[in-house]
């Protein structure tokens, strides 16, 4: 890059630093909300640590304290449910740049605050929300931006599923658009407990006084979804396909959706929202990415497919990652390290990082998804991409597992509609069964590999198996009731 491509986009940072309303300067970048159990205090009534995560603009307001509502099945902060927790202090403040080299301007560097509490939350269905005052005024999908108040929150059955801990999104680092290519970042998250995640896009939510009286809930913003991203349900992954985008301010907000089965049925038990702003812009460095999986046994396997193991097994996997610009040094990270159990990351070379999993014996069967980041040194903006690594963990011998990657690319799961998954071959006969092995459909494979299952709404919510015309098993479809 050369000197005037540099102070090009300087000017344009600080250009874009200086168009933000002063009067009502706006400093939120996104948030989220999540909650774990801890000892109670009080007889008979569950205890929960609560952490309300915000990223904000160096540029903007400081935030010294959050203020949490917790509301039980009503909304109105006139009814008795509700309680507010004020002036929770905030316990982390860590600064990032995702653009930008550590000399560079304040373009695109945030930092990551943390505000933790305890509070008791007695058996219901609880929704867990904070809400600021306002948006940037300059976001392309939300009309008038500046006007729009910015609200998170998270949801706990804990009188269906007590003692649950939430989801927890595995990075902090805020996607980005850099220039036309095609690029991959991740809203993927860890369940502790094992649950079964389902991912979807959301609108932006915001926090509104109707008649003057506090509302506890959000209510969805007449804007659009993220015109670039699209959001895998399975797996949390996100991907920008290659094209031409539109510079400026953005945002995009998911909700991971938290399924356990009780009864002998799935039923959606919690979940959490990841709210965030990004930003596209018109660069020539182009972002790195991952480009091959190699297992400890010397196999490579495509990155997306599905690797089983088992409790207490570990394992090892080598990651390598190109640069189509030459001469730039790359650099590998991954925040799942401190969220994942018995999960490590240790750079090999200049393009290659292994990612290391002991995987806790006691950890419940399911599925965990693992993120790991790759960044150039392009300066002054630099590149970034993310790649999700899919596990399943079972305590059945691993040779009866499925080992392709149909099983991580069905989709939505656990699904009440409808699902599909990729069988493998166009026009391959599939026969689905119950739990008893009964059939209950017989389907055919598009022209792609993929499979279509619309079952009739009468269909009971439990676990059905997909297996091809010589009984391999294809995937595991998981229907919660409607």
């Amino acid at each position: 890059m050369n000197a005037l491509f540099r102070l090009r986009w300087l000017l344009a940072g600080l250009f874009w630093v200086s168009t933000l309303p002063a009067a009502r300067a706006s400093h939120i970048l996104g948030g989220d909300i999540t909650y774990a159990p801890v000892a109670a205090t009080t007889v008979g009534v569950p205890r929960y640590h609560v952490v309300v995560r915000l990223f904000r603009d160096v540029t903007g307001v400081d935030q010294p304290t959050v203020r949490l509502a917790c509301n039980r099945s009503d909304c109105n902060a006139t009814a008795s449910n509700y309680f507010f927790v004020d002036n929770i202090l905030r316990t982390m403040n860590a600064r990032r740049t995702s653009l930008g080299c550590a000399t560079a301007s304040p373009f695109r560097v945030y930092d990551t605050y943390l505000y933790e509490t305890d509070v008791d939350l007695p058996p219901g269905q609880w929704t867990l929300s904070a809400s600021l005052e306002n948006r940037s005024g300059s976001i392309l999908n939300i009309p008038n931006s500046i006007a729009r108040s910015f609200y998170i929150s998270a949801f706990l059955d804990n009188q269906l599923a007590p003692q649950n801990s939430s989801p927890q999104f595995l990075t902090t680092l805020l996607p980005y658009l850099c220039g036309s290519t095609t690029q991959r970042y991740s809203f993927s998250s860890f369940d502790s407990d094992g649950d079964s995640l389902a991912y979807s896009f959301i609108l932006s939510q915001e926090n509104l006084i109707p008649g003057g009286t506090k509302n506890l809930c959000g209510s969805p913003i007449a804007g659009s979804f993220s015109p670039h991203f699209q959001i895998n349900a399975a797996t949390g992954e996100l991907t920008a396909p290659a094209g031409p985008v539109q510079q400026g301010t953005y945002v995009m907000a998911a909700r991971v959706n938290e399924y356990r089965r009780i009864g002998g049925t799935w039923q959606p038990i919690g979940y959490i929202i990841r709210d965030v702003s990004y930003l596209a812009y018109s660069g020539t460095n182009l972002p790195p990415g991952f480009t091959g999986l190699t297992l400890a046994s010397g196999a490579t396997q495509p990155l997306d497919q599905l690797i089983a193991v088992r409790p207490g097994q570990t394992v090892s996997l080598l990651l390598t990652a190109a640069d189509p610009d030459a001469g730039q040094t790359l650099r590998f990270s991954s925040e799942a390290t401190n969220i994942i159990p018995g999960l490590s990351l240790a750079t090999v070379s200049g393009t290659q990082a292994r990612l290391t999993w002991q995987v806790p014996a006691s950890l419940p069967p399911g599925r965990y998804r693992a993120t790991i980041a790759v960044q150039d040194d392009g300066c002054p903006l630099n590149a970034s991409a993310e790649q999700t690594v899919s596990f399943v963990v079972s305590n059945l011998p691993l040779a009866t597992r499925a080992t392709s990657d149909t099983e991580a690319t069905a989709f939505p799961m656990p699904f009440r509609e409808q699902v599909q998954f990729r069988a493998g071959g166009s026009g391959q006969l599939v026969v689905i069964v119950d739990e008893l092995g009964r059939t209950i459909a017989q389907l055919r494979a598009g022209a792609d590999g993929r499979v279509l299952w619309q079952p009739a709404a009468s269909l009971p919510a439990g676990l059905y198996l997909a297996r091809g015309a010589d009984g391999r098993p294809l995937a595991r479809l998981l229907h919660a009731a409607n």
